[in-house]
């Protein structure tokens, strides 16, 4: 069976089993960022509602539904080929709120399996972010991934470096644009090719095309262009964005209260 028709069909027993509804599930992992390589998981994150009586009742409700599987859509604790958790749609809008960098990509998502991202809370991402949680999120983003993975100079990949500038460009579309960054990691380059150096788009360009041919594991040794211009990044908060305001909460309050009420 196909990933995409194995994912579809698990969603359906998570459904039954939980007695939850599914508004939605999409891709949010290298695949949602076009960064897949043949051999690359699948990251599945949805958001869910229970019947509304539940809601009242005694008993606390699990916010949070996770699975994984593998290749045929067996469970199992590591390892998975499919790797499923979703969030009850009360603390899925808490997290938006707070403009929480994660679930503002689900909604953004390309990729997606059932359901559709509603467009009141698309809107409410959009609109209403805080673009210096955005830019915090981000570059804390690049600084673990950078601090872990390259600084060390011992296995060092392609892979890495794209993670830690994923982080990286990110922060820099926040400032630059004030808008929510791409999802598909080569639009938010390109996008800023301006304001990156061009040696830094050439070998970001490169590293995508390496990791799609499945040898983004293969260890290099460090490159200083490119680890210098992180640390220099690292390193600066003078462009760091301003919060907005707080964000007006009337609308996705009603929009929760009409998903739940019509589930």
């Amino acid at each position: 069976m196909k990933p995409e028709l194995l994912i579809r069909k698990l969603l359906k027993q998570l459904e039954k089993e939980k007695n939850i509804k599914i508004l939605f599930a999409v891709e949010n992992g290298s695949r949602a960022w076009g960064m897949a390589s043949k051999d690359s998981d699948f990251d599945v994150r949805f958001v869910f509602c229970y019947p509304v009586a539940r809601y009242v009742e005694i008993n606390s409700l699990a916010d949070v539904v996770q699975l994984m599987t593998d290749a045929k859509g067996v469970l199992v604790t590591a390892g998975a080929l499919i790797d499923m958790s979703g969030f009850d749609i009360v603390k899925f809008a808490r997290l938006l709120t707070s403009s929480n960098p994660t679930v503002i990509e689900w909604l953004m998502s390309p990729i997606v399996y059932v359901g559709n991202q509603p467009k009141k809370f698309k809107e409410f991402a959009m609109q209403q972010f805080n673009p210096l949680s955005l830019y915090h999120h981000y570059k804390s983003m690049c600084r673990n991934n950078y601090l872990k993975y390259l600084k060390s100079g011992e296995l060092v990949t392609h892979k890495k470096y794209l993670y830690a500038f994923r982080g990286l460009v990110n922060a820099e579309w926040v400032v630059h644009k004030n808008t929510v960054p791409p999802v598909v990691f080569r639009e938010a380059v390109r996008g800023l090719h301006k304001e990156l150096p061009s040696v830094i788009v050439q070998k970001l360009e490169l590293m995508i095309a390496v990791k799609a041919q499945g040898k983004e594991k293969d260890v290099i040794r460090n490159i200083p262009a490119m680890d210098s211009f992180i640390e220099n990044f690292l390193k600066d908060d003078s462009d760091a964005p301003l919060a907005k305001h707080h964000a007006t909460l009337t609308e996705l309050n009603k929009e929760i209260q009409k998903i739940v009420m019509k589930g």
